[in-house]
Formats: structure tokens, C-alpha cells, sequence
């Protein structure tokens, strides 16, 4: 068996593109250990922290990332609030850990999994994988291996066009003032992207697709097991939990489920304009059919780049248009 730092499997993909359920199917399994929330590590620990130093990692890990409430943080917008996980006993473990002189060469992300299974109980030597979930390791995978040899990787694609009307309706509900549509079809495109040269052989890792993975779930998880060398059970893997209780969705709808379902992934047809859709098109049109996400319009029209999206206010408009000329220009 691997040591246990090397015994890693990284989730990547786009914001509302499934990451979540992905790692909440996971989370169950005995051979597994899933980190119930994703921590930024490549996007923000190392790029942003990395030369600070370990404490300004741990202190961003614990208290600024979306992994803070699992340390007692103040969890906001419809977040999983963890009631009855020791929070204390986790944050005490893991800077036990940390800040050990013998784990001074170790990566703070394993030393962070490894208080995690601590705090839990569960045994290293049980752990076949422990899974990390940021959508953004998406744009790090070469980062991800040099750091990690023998990770495994797990990049998850969903419909663009479903994207955007999630995206839609969790800013008519939390009001941030900056929905920017831009960064719906760029991060779309860079996960198409890496789901293009993992599904080619290019890259160490496994696509899944969220449409199939919503609508045939137990052949897309057995094919997942059989990538992560662990069991398949029907029982475990087709009910999504976080830390081993039942996991009712984040669904941007705010519709809650106890077991997977496809709906949602049609349920954009009914809510995007024809110009809104064609925002979309407009930039994934050449990405998209080799995903099976067919164009409904048959061809560009200036509108559908011009006119706001619902949502979008005046300086996220004028920026998302600017980026999405800036990258028309460079081919990007």
C-alpha cells in the first residue's frame, strides 16, 4: 500500500457541476476518507500562501476556506452547518499534527486528512483513498501530480447551459452583485478542456459525466470503484451522505433529495431565454457537441453576446464582455 499521504484522489470541475455530489456518493465507503468540504489547497493555500509559511496555511485552512466550519467556523448561505461533528477535537488534532517537528517535511493537506480520520476514528491503514474536493483543481493538475505522484483524478463535466441557470438562481437568491456570466462559460470551457485530454488517455484520471452520472448512477460509480480499486456496494455509494448522514443536495433550487435523481439535469430548458442560451453557445458551441450537448440555436447571433443576463450587474457585464472579447483575440 501506499503511504497515506500519496493515497489521494483529487475532484475537480466547475462550480455546480456535480463536485459535490460526486464526493458526497464517496463519502460513505469504508475504503474512502472524503473531506466534507473543499479547502482550496491548490488555488489558494499554495498559490496564495505558499511562501508564508505553514501557520498562515493552517490559519487559512481553518479559518477562511470553505473547510473553516468543519473547525468551528460560522457557516454561511445554506452551508452544511456540522452539528454534531466534534469541531474542537478536529481543529486540536490537526494543529497537534501540523505543527508536530516530525511532520515539518509532510504536506499540510495530508497531515489535515490524516487529523481528519483522527477525529473520526477511522484507522489510516483502512484508507485505500482519501478524496479532496475543490472544483478549481481543475486548473492544476500538473501542479497536483508533481506534488503528489500516485493522486488519482476525478473531473466531472455538466451541461453549460445548465450551469448558467444555476448560477442564475443562486444569485436572485443570495443578491451578491457579482454574478459574473464570463466565468460561467471560461470554467466550463477549461473543465471541457481537461475532461477532453483525460477522456483521450492524456492525463492520469477518470471523467465522469453528470448527466449519465444523474441519470445511470450505479454504472458510472461502479466504474468509478473499479478506477479507485475499491468495492463496489449499490447500498453505499448510491446514497450521498456527509460524514456518514444523509445529504439532502445543495441544490441552487433549493430542492432537496434523499437519493440521486436526473431531473435536474433537464430542468435548464424550462429556465434559460433563447438569449441566454445563447450566451452560452455563443462560447462552448465548438466544445460542446463532443460532450453530447447538442446547440439548440443553429448559429451565433450578436444579441445573444450583447444583452445582460438576469442577474448581471452593469460592472460585471462590462468586464465579462471585455474578458470574453480579451480571449477572442488571444484564443484562449
Amino acid at each position: 500500500m501506499l503511504p497515506f499521504d500519496q493515497r489521494v484522489c483529487f475532484i475537480a470541475g466547475q462550480a455546480k457541476s456535480g463536485t459535490t455530489l460526486l464526493a458526497a456518493l464517496l463519502d460513505n465507503h469504508p475504503e474512502l476518507l472524503v473531506l466534507p468540504q473543499e479547502t482550496a489547497y491548490f488555488p489558494t493555500v499554495l498559490r496564495k500562501y505558499g511562501h508564508a509559511g505553514r501557520r498562515a496555511q493552517f490559519d487559512y485552512l481553518t479559518k477562511q476556506s470553505f473547510s473553516r466550519i468543519l473547525f468551528g467556523g460560522e457557516p454561511k448561505w445554506r452551508e452544511h452547518e456540522y452539528k454534531n461533528f466534534p469541531q474542537q477535537k478536529f481543529l486540536e488534532t490537526f494543529e497537534r499534527i501540523a505543527f508536530d517537528p516530525a511532520n515539518a517535511e509532510r504536506d499540510l493537506l495530508a497531515l489535515m486528512a490524516e487529523a481528519y480520520a483522527q477525529t473520526i476514528g477511522v484507522p489510516l491503514d483502512r484508507i485505500q483513498r482519501w478524496i479532496e474536493k475543490t472544483p478549481a483543481n481543475r486548473n492544476h493538475v500538473n501542479e497536483i501530480f508533481a506534488r503528489f505522484p500516485n493522486a488519482k483524478f476525478l473531473v466531472i463535466l455538466r451541461d453549460p447551459r445548465a450551469i448558467l441557470a444555476t448560477q442564475i438562481a443562486l444569485e436572485k437568491t443570495r443578491q451578491t452583485k457579482r454574478f459574473s456570466v464570463y466565468y460561467v462559460v471560461a470554467h466550463w470551457r477549461a473543465a471541457a478542456n481537461l475532461a477532453r485530454r483525460v477522456r483521450a488517455g492524456d492525463g492520469r484520471g477518470l471523467f465522469v459525466q453528470f448527466e449519465q452520472l444523474v441519470s445511470e448512477p450505479a454504472t458510472v460509480m461502479k466504474k468509478l470503484c473499479d478506477y479507485l480499486e475499491i468495492n463496489f456496494d449499490p447500498n453505499v455509494v448510491l446514497q450521498p451522505t456527509k460524514i456518514g448522514e444523509p445529504w439532502g443536495g445543495n441544490s441552487a433550487a433549493q430542492i432537496g433529495f434523499s437519493q440521486v435523481s436526473a431531473e435536474p439535469a433537464s430542468r435548464w430548458q424550462n429556465e434559460l431565454s433563447e438569449d441566454e442560451i445563447g450566451w452560452v453557445e455563443w462560447h462552448c458551441r465548438e466544445l460542446m457537441p463532443e460532450f453530447g450537448y447538442e446547440p439548440r440555436l443553429s448559429s451565433r447571433a450578436l444579441r445573444h453576446f450583447i444583452k445582460p443576463i438576469r442577474g448581471e450587474r452593469s460592472r460585471e457585464y462590462l468586464k465579462s464582455r471585455a474578458y470574453s472579447l480579451r480571449d477572442a483575440v488571444t484564443g484562449r
